[in-house]
């Protein structure tokens, strides 16, 4: 998920002509990952409109020590833009909860892990689903930044009202250059889609105080999509006792790839071990 833009700004990005599986259509390299073994699974649920590769670095390194990582696409995501148009947060909600169920059948624990909005369905999933813990990386609770003068909190509700597709900064989500250039997501957002999603953030705030699963939040100050201010939100009314920020210095949005990912890595490693 990424910022909104001035939309008659000529700095947004444009469409990548991405190689596709010729049957599924899933752009190459945007495929849920299924990794490892073991009696505890690891749930890795990507950004709005992005795909699993943005979780998939940090899915391979706890498949190494011993976890089963699944991730999955969200419907809509890894194909086309227009795929995604009628898709709406229930959907993706419903279909982590399916995958979620699954998983915990299997496995002793299941710990789920989301990036951006992916952060905000664990939220979602952990008040209603029995979750052994969370890691919430730039979970998006409320949006960063501003829109010719005006709080894109209040702005983004209203993009649906003079378009049908929020443009994307071409800066993109990630201050290193090399990993940007590998990120695979859709290059503008749907209007509509963007309103639900801001919406389904409302809707979990009187419901955190219910989340007392251990949770573990890593967060960029300086995040251009999702507020860091969202996540000390988070902190102060999640339920849990046992809840950790860790704020980021070195990145933008997404952190699973960004100039500190290896200090994700190692943070949430770390920090899981310590709840077993």
């Amino acid at each position: 998920m990424l910022p909104i833009t001035h939309v008659v700004s000529m700095l947004t990005q444009h469409e990548k002509p991405w190689p596709r599986d010729p049957l599924t259509h899933i752009i190459l390299g945007a495929e849920p990952f299924d990794l490892g073994k073991g009696d505890h699974a690891i749930l890795f649920i990507h950004g709005w409109t992005s795909t699993p590769r943005e979780m998939r670095f940090l899915g391979e390194r706890f498949a190494e020590r011993g976890y089963h990582s699944h991730g999955l696409l969200l419907p809509g995501h890894g194909r086309t833009l227009r795929a995604m148009q009628n898709t709406r947060f229930s959907h993706y909600l419903e279909h982590c909860e399916d995958v979620f169920n699954d998983l915990a059948l299997k496995h002793d624990k299941v710990t789920v892990a989301g990036l951006s909005m992916g952060g905000l369905l664990a939220l979602h999933l952990a008040a209603r689903r029995q979750v052994h813990s969370l890691l919430l990386y730039a979970p998006f609770l409320q949006p960063s930044g501003s829109t010719m003068g005006i709080s894109n909190k209040r702005m983004a509700p209203l993009a649906k009202l003079w378009t049908d597709e929020v443009a994307k900064d071409a800066e993109g989500p990630i201050l290193d250059k090399d990993a940007l250039a590998q990120h695979i997501a859709y290059h503008a957002m749907p209007a509509v889609g963007l309103a639900d999603v801001l919406q389904a953030g409302e809707k979990i705030r009187p419901h955190l105080s219910r989340i007392t699963c251990p949770t573990l939040i890593l967060h960029a100050v300086k995040d251009r999509t999702s507020d860091f201010e969202g996540s000390c939100g988070l902190l102060r009314h999640l339920g849990s006792e046992d809840k950790t920020l860790i704020a980021l210095n070195r990145s933008n949005h997404v952190i699973t790839l960004d100039f500190e990912r290896e200090r994700v890595e190692k943070e949430s490693v770390v920090w899981l071990a310590r709840h077993p």
